[in-house]
């Protein structure tokens, strides 16, 4: 699963594999109810400072998607913590000015 979203700013996103049962931790800039995965991911798109997501079961037929400031690149993969139920989607920013 792979999706590209580009904008006028320049910034094109693309979405990695996901990642099952997983989520990152204390890095949560914005929690919002969304109907489903896709929603989760133009949410991101549209914030600035988001660079990858962690996105909850559906309950009553709503999904949490938080959005993270943080990848699981680097010293924040110790921030990547079992999650059962939720899905870690990390984003590749490509900048095309």
């Amino acid at each position: 699963y792979f999706f590209l979203f580009s904008g006028d700013d320049g910034r094109d996103i693309i979405f990695k594999e996901p990642v099952e049962n997983k989520a990152m931790k204390n890095h949560v800039i914005r929690s919002e109810k969304v109907p489903n995965e896709g929603s989760c991911r133009v949410l991101c798109y549209l914030e600035p400072d988001c660079v990858s997501i962690n996105l909850g079961p559906s309950v009553d037929g709503k999904h949490k998607c938080e959005l993270n400031n943080v990848t699981d690149q680097n010293q924040f993969v110790t921030s990547l913590a079992d999650e059962p139920s939720v899905i870690f989607l990390a984003i590749e920013v490509i900048y095309t000015y």
